[in-house]
């Protein structure tokens, strides 16, 4: 049986091959200009750019209870910056790892590509980019338990923030 991790990593790529972006609102083609729709989730072994940078962004904030779409939405955003960083970073990824696509190397060899990257500028953009979108999201909210923006309920004392009993009484 399949760890939950390893199916949230073939998730993604199922949803980058069946089009899924284009779902969400994002684009529906990936960096090579094939179209998201006919693309197969693996061409002659090779993967594309998007699955590349959503199982890196999966890597980075791994949260088996999310869709992975949201996953997918990281890596569209970073590859539409069209930075000389990100596509060094990919040619470093996919050159560290021969001919085996990303989301089938061994987790651990995973994370010590990623541990080189660590000081890049690409780095700084996946995390950034993943920060942005993850914890931007109602679904992150409710798994982290997050209550969400309080400002449009009157704030926090009005939602039972109030009641912390470690504190001393105010004077």
């Amino acid at each position: 049986m399949l760890s939950s991790r390893r199916k949230v990593l073939i998730t993604i790529s199922q949803l980058i091959a069946a089009g899924g972006l284009a779902a969400c609102g994002g684009a529906d083609t990936n960096t090579q200009g094939q179209d998201m729709n006919t693309a197969p989730s693996l061409q002659n072994g090779a993967e594309n750019d998007l699955q590349l940078l959503a199982g890196v962004a999966y890597d980075l904030f791994p949260f088996e209870d999310l869709d992975p779409m949201l996953y997918v939405t990281v890596a569209q955003r970073v590859l539409d910056l069209e930075s000389p960083a990100v596509a060094e970073a990919l040619t470093m990824l996919r050159d560290s790892n021969g001919t085996t696509p990303w989301l089938e190397v061994d987790e651990t060899q995973r994370i010590e590509s990623l541990r080189l990257l660590e000081q890049s500028a690409f780095f700084g953009t996946m995390r950034a980019t993943a920060i942005e979108v993850l914890f931007r999201d109602p679904e992150v909210f409710a798994l982290l338990g997050y209550g969400g923006s309080a400002i449009e309920q009157g704030g926090y004392i009005n939602r039972g923030f109030a009641d912390i009993t470690w504190l001393p009484e105010g004077k």
